[in-house]
Parts: C-alpha cells; structure tokens; sequence
C-alpha cells in the first residue's frame, strides 16, 4: 500500500453514499490493472445500467444499499461529465503483499457451501501444551468466552467448514444457500444468499479460503477447540486472492459489509505501507473510518512484518494502512515472542502501534491453528488440520479474540472502553516501554478485571 491515494481512497470509499450509471455487470474484483475502474458515489444500480446501456461501459457494484459502483472502461473525466454530483476516485490494485504471513495458495476456488455446524468440540483441559500463547496472555484465566460476539475476519476467507470453526460461523437465516440457494437477497441487504458472509473478491456467497491465511487467523480469534474466544461468531469476508493481492474498493466493500451484518469486532490481518508523511488525504481517511466507530464497531489490524528484509519497520516513519489510521476504534498490534520480547519481524511504533501479543518467532515456531482441510466439500468431525504460523497477522486475531471476550462480559460495553482496557492493563515490559503505546503486552485476565 503506497501512496497516499491509497488511503484517500479508502477512506473515501468508508462513507460514499450514492449516484451512478454502466453496461454489463461484473461480479468479481479486478484481477489485473488494466481491469481496475473509477469508483463513483451516488449511484444506484439502475442508474449504472442505464449508464451502461448508453456508454457500452461496465460496472461493478460495490455496495448496492450505499449506492457505491466501480465504472469500467470509461476515464474519470468523462464519467464526471454524466455524474457531474458523484465523488470519484480511482480504484487500485495493491503490487505488494497484503497478508502478513507467508502463506501460499493451497485450495481451489470451488465454491462450496457452508454445509452446517458439526458437533462443538470444547476447549482442551490441558490447551497451554499446544497453544501456549493461550496461557502467555491468560486466556485459560477467564470463564467468559465471547458468546453474542460477531468477530469480521476480513481476509482471503474462511474455510467455513473445518470441524473447529463450523459451528461459530455467523449465519443468516433470512437468506438462503448452497443447493437451497434461490438468487434472491430476501433480507434486503443488497447481497443475494449471503448465508454465511460474501466473498467480495469472486463476487458472490461462497466466502471459502482458497489460501489459508484468513482460516488461521478465525481460528486464533474463535476457534471452538483453541481460539481465545470460543464462542463468538464468526463473519467471513473474503476481500483477498488466493495469492492475498486486493484493491481498494474490494477492501472497503468488505468493511462496510461487516459493519452493516453485526459485526462487533473487525480483524484485518492485512495492510502495506502508505504515505511517509500525515497529509489531508489521510486526514480525510481517519474522518471517514468514522462510519465503523459510529456503529461502536473496534477495528483490530497488523502492524505489519517490516520490509523484504524480515526485520520489523517503524511505522511512526513509515505509516502501514490501516493500522496507522488514528482513529479512535482501531487498535494496532504488534508481535512478541515467547518471552514477551518484540519478535525480529514486527513493525513497531511507540505512537501509532498501541498493543502487543504474542505472534509466534523463529525459535519456538508459530501459533498453532485451524488449517484447510483436504476434504472436498463436506469435512469429517475426525479432519481437523492445523498449522503454525508467524506473523502480526497471528498477534491480530488474539486480540481480536480477547476484544470479544471483553465484549461478551457485558455487551453495553463500547469500543473505547475495550481498546483502553486492552492497552491499559498490559503487562509491562522494560523492552517494550517505547515500542508500542501500551508498554507491554495485553493480558486478557487483567483487562477483564478492570473492565
């Protein structure tokens, strides 16, 4: 993510409204840049077929109910000659990687359907032998474990149907799905049999992992078996490839889909570099992220894994987007050890990074979690495969994992009064005291009793 057009961008994409007009309607996201188009506010869905008709153009609707579409094949001074009211700005695709971690596409795109919750499996009596990162931060200390919580993981997707995930993902009834699937958005929100979330990036209602980043980090947040709160819910949206590449529309068309199906909490494991200096265009993000804060809905993001050299960056110098959005419902988090000592390829920032946690390290190996099943289509209760991960992608989701539980103690509790929970009662750390805001790293026990 670099530039400050970027974040402009998707800040300006937080709030669009409404007001449009092309000809034949895409569903998936652009693949490549020449397929990337001007994404126009003020414009509703007749009105872009209407434009389309007349011009031969295309469109891609990015959120029907905000009245938000991306134009194809028509430049941004011609398209404000026939929407001389809508604000433009030009989509972008993202050259960089967006997932911290070093995943690899595993799965095909098929779209299987959600198929049903298999039979819970709990919490292990002995889990600080497998997931020691558990017991590092006292999630074992706590009895509350996110119930009525909705947790977004907007990422490559889930794989909704791993047998420790299944039965919290997040489902809505009033639509349909799989072979029951009738084409029609009944509950009005402007996407057709989201049953179990969207896939923004295919373009339609099978939000299934084609990478196994976004699997991982549902599983460290709210795994039945391990996450930090097992039973919170679980939103999948899909905004990534299976090689982890998006563009701004899609990312923020994920953002406002999370926001407006219940989403408490919104895990973005997911960012790049931005602007080296605050400008107006950011200014202008930070004001629009407002939409989320609005809805009392905490924003959880990676602070990144520094540059292609492996070693973690500065982002009060380099600014990582969105995690150095300062706003006050998002929560930027960094990565530690097994020790508590910053890891060697987390970003850090004694002003713009707020917590860290624990993200797995060199020399005891990554986080234990939820991986892509070999199974196609339906999983055994008996397949449950997971992997270990590095990354501030997996440092994300267990804070994201902890905002739930705290959520869940009392559901009238906001999101300034979790995110300063999580950064006031950290156990402080000497190594730490000028790396992030917090000081130290965030205990789920102590931020529970102070909450």
């Amino acid at each position: 993510m670099k530039g400050n057009s970027y974040l402009s961008t998707l800040l300006a994409l937080l709030t669009l409204v409404s007001c449009g007009k092309p000809v034949s309607e895409i569903f998936g996201a652009p693949k490549t840049k020449s397929q990337v188009g001007i994404i126009a506010s003020c414009t509703s869905k007749a009105d872009a077929q209407l434009l389309a008709d007349d011009l031969g153009v295309q469109y891609r609707v990015i959120n029907e109910k905000r009245k938000i579409i991306e134009f194809i094949g028509i430049s941004e001074k011609a398209l404000k000659e026939y929407l001389p009211k809508a604000k433009l700005k030009a989509n972008e695709i993202f050259d960089d990687v967006l997932i911290s971690g070093d995943f690899k596409a595993q799965a095909s795109s098929t779209n299987y359907p959600f198929y049903g919750a298999h039979q819970r499996q709990e919490r292990s009596s002995n889990a600080e032998r497998y997931y020691p990162h558990l017991e590092q931060i006292e999630a074992l200390s706590v009895n509350e474990q996110g119930e009525g919580v909705v947790i977004a993981v907007i990422d490559t997707g889930v794989y909704y149907n791993h047998p420790h995930l299944s039965p919290n993902i997040k489902v809505n009834n009033a639509d349909r799905h799989g072979t029951s699937s009738d084409g029609r958005d009944n509950d009005g929100n402007g996407y057709a049999d989201d049953y179990a979330g969207w896939d923004f990036y295919n373009g339609d209602a099978y939000p299934i992992d084609d990478n196994g980043h976004g699997t991982h980090v549902a599983g460290l947040a709210a795994s039945t078996y391990m996450g930090v709160a097992p039973r919170a819910k679980i939103l999948p949206v899909k905004v990534l490839s299976a090689s982890g590449r998006g563009d701004l529309g899609t990312i923020a068309a994920g953002i406002m889909y999370a926001i407006d199906n219940g989403a408490h909490i919104i895990n973005m494991s997911l960012g790049g570099s931005g602007a080296s200096r605050t400008s107006s265009e950011v200014q202008q993000i930070i004001r629009n992220i407002q939409v989320a804060k609005d809805r009392n809905v905490l924003v959880v993001s990676a602070a990144g894994n520094g540059g292609s050299d492996g070693i973690g960056d500065c982002n009060d110098i380099t600014p990582v987007y969105p995690a150095n959005i300062e706003e006050a419902n998002m929560l930027s988090v960094a990565s530690v050890d097994r020790w508590n000592n910053l890891t060697d390829y987390s970003n850090f920032g004694g002003s713009t990074v707020h917590v860290a946690a624990p993200g797995g390290d060199y020399f005891t190996g990554g986080l234990l979690s939820t991986a892509l099943p070999d199974c196609n289509g339906t999983c055994s209760s008996n397949n449950v495969p997971y992997v270990q991960m590095m990354g501030t992608s997996m440092a994300t989701p267990v804070v994201a994992g902890m905002a739930a539980v705290l959520k869940s103690k009392q559901m009238s509790n906001s999101y300034s009064k979790i995110r300063n929970a999580l950064i006031n009662s950290s156990v402080q750390e000497s190594n730490l005291q000028d790396l992030v805001v917090a000081g130290g790293v965030v205990n789920l026990k102590q931020a529970f009793d102070s909450i």
